[in-house]
Order: C-alpha cells, then sequence, then structure tokens
C-alpha cells in the first residue's frame, strides 16, 4: 500500500490555506457586522425606524457574496480541467487578494456590496479546488485525513477570524474595529499564490492530459516509501490510476454529461445532497449571526464576540480530531452521529429561545445558560462529525474525469443553500425567531434517513476503485485484490515497461 509521506502532508496543508482563505474571508464579516463602528461608519440601526433597511442590506450583501462564490464555484471546475488544478488555484487566490483589499478599502455600502461579489468569487474557487487537490494528491489510507484538512482549515480559518474580530473590538479606532479584520484577508491568499510556486500539479490531472512521465515524478514523491526500495507499492498506484483513467476519460466530461449518465448523476446527487444537509442543519445561519443570537440571549459588550471566538474553536478542534479519526471510523457513520447529535442539539435550542428568548422571561439566567450550551453542544458535533466527512465524501466518489465539474456542482448547491438560508437571516431571526429553526430541525431529520439509506462507505478504498459501488467498471483492484490478482498485476506493469523501453530505443 501507497505511504503517506511528510512531503505530501506539507503539499497539503499549503493546498489548504486555500480553504482557511475562504473561512477566514467568509467569517470576517461575521465579526465586522458585530462591531459598533460598522453601523455608524454605514449609517446603519440594529433597532429603530431603519433597523428592516440594515436587515435588508446585510442580506443583500451576504447572497451576492454567495453568487460571487458560486460564479467562482462553477467556473473553477472548468478552469481546473483545463489549465491544471495547480495554477486555477493561484489565479483564485489572485483574485481573492484583490476582492480582500477591495472589500477593506470600501468607502459607501454600494461599493461594499460589489466588491464582495468579487471576493466571493475567489473565495469560491478555492472552495472548490481546495478538496479536489486535496483527494487526488492522497493514499487511499490516508485519504480522510489529507482531505480532511479541508475541513479544519475551513473552520479554523472561521476560528482565527473570530479572535481577530475579538481583539480589534477593543480598538478606539470604531472604523479600524470593523476595517481592520477585514484588511487581513488578503494575507491567507497571498500566502497561497507564493506556495503555488512550490506545490507540484496533480498527479491525476496529469494522467488526464497524457503527461504520465510528469505524472509518475509527482506521485513517486508524494508516496515515496524509504522500505520500499523498489517502488511496488507507488509503482501499482500509478498503473491503477493510470488504467482507469484511461478507461474513464473516453467517457464525456461536461456538466451535462453529468446529469445524462445515470452512475455519474447519482455519484454527482450525492455529492451535492451531502453539502446540501450540512447547510441544512442551520450551521451556516448559526456561525453567521451568532453574533446577534447572543446579543437575543442577553450578552452584551465584548461577550457575543469572544463567545463566538470559543464557538469556532470547539468547531476547529472537532475538525481535527475528525481528520485524525475517519480513516479509521468511516464517513458513513460519522455523519450518521452527526446529523443526529445536531438535530437534538438545534431542538434543545429552539426551546430556550422560544422559552426564554421570545417569551415573558427573557432574563431567564439558567434559560441563557441552557441555550448557549445548545449552541457549543451543535458545533461539537458539526465539527467533529459533518464538517469535515461531507467535504471528503463530496470531493472522493467522483471520477477524475467529472471530478472538478462533479464538486463544483456540489459547492454550488452549499452556497446556493447559504443564499437560501443566510440572506433572510437577520430578517427571520428578529421576525419569527425560534421558528426558523423548526426548518432546520425537519430538514436534518430527512438527512438522516437518506445518509442511512442511500450512502455507501468509502473509506478505505482508492478513488478509482469507488467506481464499483455505484456500479462502474473497475479496470485494475489492488485494496482486495488476491495474490493471483496482484501477480497479473505485476505481470502486466513489467511487461508494459519492457514495451516502453523498447519503443523507446526504437525511436
Amino acid at each position: 500500500m501507497a505511504k503517506t509521506t511528510f512531503y505530501n502532508v506539507m503539499v497539503g496543508m499549503i493546498v489548504a490555506l486555500g480553504s482557511f482563505t475562504y473561512g477566514f474571508g467568509f467569517a470576517t464579516f461575521a465579526t465586522s457586522i458585530g462591531q459598533p463602528g460598522f453601523y455608524t461608519y454605514f449609517n446603519l440601526e440594529l433597532a429603530g425606524p431603519r433597523a428592516s433597511y440594515t436587515n435588508s442590506i446585510l442580506g443583500a450583501i451576504n447572497a451576492l457574496f454567495f453568487f460571487g462564490a458560486v460564479v467562482g464555484a462553477l467556473g473553477g471546475g472548468p478552469c481546473a480541467d483545463k489549465f491544471g488544478r495547480k495554477w486555477t488555484l493561484f489565479y483564485a487566490s489572485l483574485i481573492s487578494i484583490v476582492g480582500g483589499a477591495l472589500t477593506a478599502g470600501s468607502v459607501h455600502i454600494a461599493m461594499l456590496i460589489v466588491v464582495r461579489i468579487l471576493q466571493g468569487a475567489g473565495l469560491g474557487a478555492l472552495a472548490t479546488l481546495t478538496p479536489i487537490y486535496l483527494a487526488e494528491a492522497s493514499t487511499a489510507a490516508k485519504r480522510g485525513m489529507l482531505t480532511g484538512l479541508h475541513g479544519f482549515f475551513l473552520v479554523f480559518g472561521y476560528n482565527i477570524s473570530a479572535w481577530v474580530g475579538y481583539a480589534c473590538s477593543f480598538a478606539t479606532n470604531l472604523t479600524f474595529g470593523w476595517r481592520g479584520p477585514i484588511a487581513f484577508t488578503v494575507i491567507p491568499p497571498l500566502m497561497l499564490l507564493i506556495g503555488c510556486f512550490w506545490i507540484p500539479e496533480s498527479p491525476r490531472w496529469l494522467v488526464m492530459k497524457d503527461r504520465t512521465d510528469e505524472a509518475w515524478a509527482v506521485l513517486r514523491r508524494l508516496h515515496h516509501d524509504p522500505s520500499d526500495q523498489d517502488e511496488v507499492a507507488a509503482h501499482e498506484e500509478f498503473y491503477q490510476m493510470r488504467k482507469q483513467i484511461e478507461f474513464e476519460r473516453a467517457n464525456p466530461s461536461g456538466y451535462w454529461a453529468i446529469l445524462s449518465n445515470p452512475a455519474y448523476r447519482k455519484r454527482a446527487f450525492l455529492s451535492c445532497f451531502v453539502q446540501f444537509a450540512a447547510n441544512g442543519t442551520g450551521g451556516l445561519v448559526i456561525n453567521y449571526y451568532s453574533v446577534i443570537i447572543y446579543a437575543n440571549l442577553g450578552y452584551t459588550g465584548h461577550m457575543p464576540l469572544l463567545f463566538y471566538a470559543i464557538y469556532t474553536l470547539i468547531g476547529a478542534l472537532g475538525n481535527l480530531f475528525s481528520l485524525l479519526t475517519i480513516d479509521k471510523t468511516g464517513r458513513r457513520i460519522a455523519l450518521l452521529i452527526g446529523f443526529t447529535g445536531c438535530m437534538a442539539a438545534l431542538i434543545l435550542e429552539t426551546a430556550m429561545i422560544a422559552t426564554y428568548v421570545t417569551g415573558s422571561q427573557t432574563t431567564n439566567l439558567a434559560g441563557q445558560r441552557v441555550a448557549l450550551f445548545a449552541i457549543f453542544f451543535f458545533v461539537f458535533f458539526y465539527g467533529l462529525f459533518v464538517d469535515a466527512a461531507s467535504f471528503i465524501y463530496s470531493a472522493e466518489i467522483l471520477p477524475t474525469n467529472i471530478r472538478s465539474r462533479g464538486v463544483a456542482m456540489a459547492t454550488t448547491t452549499y452556497f446556493t443553500m447559504c443564499i437560501t438560508y443566510v440572506t433572510p437571516g437577520a430578517t427571520a431571526i428578529n421576525n419569527i425567531s425560534w421558528r426558523y429553526f423548526l426548518v432546520f430541525i425537519c430538514l436534518t431529520a430527512i438527512t438522516i434517513v437518506v445518509v442511512y439509506f442511500m450512502f455507501p462507505e468509502t473509506k478505505g478504498k482508492s478513488l478509482e476503485e469507488l467506481a464499483e459501488l455505484f456500479g462502474d467498471k473497475v479496470v485494475v483492484h489492488l485494496t482486495d485484490a488476491s495474490e493471483e490478482e496482484k501477480r497479473r498485476i505485476d505481470s502486466d506493469m513489467k511487461n508494459e515497461s519492457v514495451a516502453e523501453r523498447m519503443e523507446y530505443g526504437e525511436q
């Protein structure tokens, strides 16, 4: 079995800066709307006659940010196939830098709305490209860990953004309190842009483009095992990869091909559904408007921002533990446990808000504490079981020839649900309060049923062998191959090597 090297992990961590960039860039605005200077600068009010106008403006900014993210995701998929995973990451980083700088420099609300679209496009592309690259550069045994870096770095970006926002809330300059955190969003994509000069191209993309010599050079460095002097495991992995991609490359690979091919359509459905389901828990609504939720629970001053920082820290630690264990526990069981725990937390949170926030006992200390516990209980299950597993699953079940477009569709589903749930979030929390969370409870209950009956387990198998789970042909089996099959594979590899040397000699 191929070995996951330290070099492989370091490459993965550099690429995962794309996830950190998205998480930091998305969440920073959540802390900025918790700063009083933001409302003063743009002449907005959280309460009073202009409160509904303020909620509409916040909804518009969020909706157009996610619209930009959808554009970035759908454009990033085809670009990743045409120009490569590495250089598409590079240009998405560049767009994120420009978008972040312009957002930080916004001088009126119209400019802020427009440039958040640009920033959203860059961040949306990065959120799409990162799990694609991580899955394609991983070994079968540690794919959960490496692809799980996407979820961990994304939520880690949330957390660092929260602490930056909390620190900036102490600034005496109220404008810096909201503008400063946004300005910091240009740093992560700048680091990724520089890192793109060092990381290799995805070996699977190179094979897909018939650049097999380059693909082998990349793969042998990523998965080199010093104890395997003949590099048998790496050769077998490369042989399987090459044969499967050669077989799949003959199939159509556009968006329409995904929708028209029954096997691809099922994979795309599962890939998109798990992103729909993750958002259907209300996680993004709680994350984005948590500062407002904490204020509604009676917490004032710096406390809402502090609680938000603790909330995202729990989520980040949950993702870290998840990526270290998911290759053993599996994706399916993680999703089932996670969605069940999230639903229980949502029920408790809804009951507490209904009783102690919108009722007559709005100052009940015990109710406030239970509601706060429910929010932290939610992010514990979401971070530990749902976040990383959903991103891993949506990337790994797709074959190489449609992976970039398939993940783009899944990410687009994710962003579309963000528009659906987050855009009306401020108004919904203000007007219908706890009733908004009933939607997420019902959706999560449906998700548990769908995952239980429709989602197969994927751990331990190579990307190429996962085709069998969906009725497609696997050209070369390695994971469960018998000794006789392995001897046949070794013989075929040697014969191909001899033929290649003879061809080279003839030329």
